[in-house]
């Protein structure tokens, strides 16, 4: 297939952008999974719902921040071009950082446990990722690296990557994963240590795929790696004790 898709339907005379779309019909799921273990667990289900409210704003935020400050060459005279979403792009790590660091604050104001929402919160937040980078992958946002892989796309005559497709389908092995695992998970943050390590482990490695011949299309690269990879390998340094910890602890 080509790599260039469709970014917008068509239903009279409105046209309803293919991204958007998905990206809030994944966090509508993802709340609607949350409420639903939060009434099971007994927690009050409206404190999830500002959680969505504040994931929502924060990653938007963060991810706009996070391109911005990677491709800054870009914006460094045309402050304007910052809010203008539609100039450049956005990066999904920063806004999953700074919805974390928004979650925490709300959590300890609330005097709730951070670590148990986001258990709660963990495998719809999974599929809302999968949903979102389907909508990526239909509007062709991301270029990969040259490949013969079948899943590719036709890019200026060259059969290129799909990171979108990847990170779409990682998502939902996670989400299914952790929608299998959840019955039989007691200890608190499990859950959560899964999906951060999960998450760590297979974007550091999809972005392998992700363009490096591309000036103004590939992800700048710093000793070789994307700065979504470094921060991979911070989350990966930190989790996997903490996992193993946790596991070895369950054993006991």
């Amino acid at each position: 297939m080509d790599f260039s898709k469709f970014s917008s339907i068509g239903i009279g005379p409105v046209n309803i952008q293919i991204w958007g779309l998905l990206v809030a019909v994944g966090m509508l799921f993802a709340l609607l999974l949350a409420v639903k273990e939060a009434k099971k667990k007994k927690m009050n289900s409206e404190n999830f719902i500002d959680i969505f409210i504040i994931i929502f704003i924060a990653a938007i935020i963060g991810s706009r921040l996070f391109y911005v400050g990677e491709h800054w060459d870009m914006f460094k005279d045309d402050w304007l071009g910052i809010i203008k979403l539609n100039y450049g792009g956005l990066v999904f790590i920063g806004g999953a950082l700074l919805a974390s660091v928004s979650v925490l604050a709300y959590t300890k104001l609330k005097k709730l446990s951070f670590w148990k929402s986001f258990d709660i919160i963990a495998p719809g937040a999974a599929l809302a990722i999968a949903i979102g980078r389907i909508g990526d992958y239909l509007i062709g946002s991301n270029i990969g690296s040259r490949t013969s892989f079948f899943l590719g796309s036709y890019y200026q005559g060259d059969l290129r990557n799909e990171p979108s497709l990847y990170l779409a389908i990682n998502a939902l092995i996670l989400f299914l994963f952790l929608i299998l695992l959840k019955p039989f998970v007691k200890r608190e943050g499990l859950m959560a240590y899964i999906f951060i390590v999960w998450y760590a482990i297979a974007r550091f490695l999809i972005d392998f795929t992700r363009s490096i011949d591309l000036d103004t299309l590939s992800d700048p690269r710093y000793v070789g790696l994307t700065i979504t990879q470094w921060i991979c390998i911070g989350l990966f340094i930190i989790f996997v004790p903490l996992l193993s910890l946790k596991i070895a602890k369950g054993k006991k």
